[in-house]
Formats: C-alpha cells, sequence, structure tokens
C-alpha cells in the first residue's frame, strides 16, 4: 500500500463526519478562508477528529469539532477569537506552511497522524505530519496549533 493511500482514510474523514471537504468551504460568500486539522490516533486511545475553523467578518470565527465516535459522531460548535485565528494564521506563516510537503520518514505504521488543510481564495495547501516525531517546520506548525488552537486536539469524548 503506496504512502498516499495510506493517508486516505484521514482525507476521508471530514466527509464522513458531515464536514465536507474543505475545498467547498469557500464556496460560502461569507467564508473568506478555512483551516482544518484531522487528527487519526493508531492505536484507537481516542477517536480521530476533524476541526473546522472559517474566518469570514467579525471578531469571532466559528469551529466545528467533530469526534469519529461509534456508533455516532459528535461534533462540538465553538467560537474563537477572530485575533487568535489571525495568530495562528502568523505563526504558520513562520513555520512555511504554505511551501512545506509532508513529513518525510513518516513510519508505515504504529504512529498518529495530523492532516493540516488552509484554504484561502482559490490557494489551498495541506500536509500530513506524525506529532511524534515531527521536526523542523512541521514541528513548529504542530506547537503553534497546539498553543493556538487546542480545541482541535483534544482527544475529546470516549
Amino acid at each position: 500500500m503506496s504512502y498516499h493511500r495510506r493517508v486516505d482514510p484521514i482525507r476521508l474523514m471530514a466527509v464522513r463526519l458531515g464536514q465536507g471537504e474543505l475545498k467547498h468551504i469557500t464556496q460560502n460568500p461569507n467564508v473568506h478562508e478555512a483551516l482544518r486539522v484531522s487528527i487519526y490516533y493508531h492505536d484507537d486511545r481516542a477517536p480521530g477528529s476533524v476541526a473546522t475553523i472559517r474566518r469570514g467578518i467579525g471578531t469571532e470565527c466559528p469551529l466545528q469539532v467533530a469526534y469519529d465516535k461509534l456508533p455516532d459522531p459528535v461534533a462540538f460548535d465553538l467560537t474563537i477569537p477572530a485575533q487568535r485565528y489571525h495568530n495562528l494564521l502568523m505563526a504558520l506563516r513562520r513555520a512555511r506552511f504554505d511551501s512545506l510537503d509532508d513529513q518525510e520518514n513518516v513510519p508505515y505504521m504504529g504512529v498518529d497522524l495530523w492532516l493540516v488543510e488552509r484554504i484561502a481564495g482559490s490557494f489551498y495547501h495541506d500536509i500530513i505530519l506524525a506529532p511524534g516525531s515531527a521536526g523542523g517546520n512541521h514541528r513548529e506548525v504542530m506547537i503553534a496549533i497546539k498553543k493556538l488552537l487546542p480545541e482541535s486536539v483534544r482527544q475529546g469524548v470516549h
């Protein structure tokens, strides 16, 4: 099985949890950009999760966090201040997120995976990283998300 086929389930989790593909979110005229963090836990210690934050106008950004809990997924609708979202984007820019490739040398099995996606207008970019072994700019992306969007990485409901 190729690396890209291995990450297909994490790429499809958002659709399965009713959040749709990120590429379609900015088709809503009230949404200028969006960021998504999807997490797969290799050992099932927690359900997989998808956190999607949308940026439009106003001082708050809607954030939906959905957990892939069987038999029924669980979702929470939250908001975060637009300034925190802006700070997260600045941290991702410093980490060169928009030009990063997927993390290299991710083990084939036995690791947690994050899919981080960002869309703004016609620009779309995503990366896969393994938080347990992320280094360099991938580690900076992981730290920025943990610090500035902690709601997206909580292990959630069991």
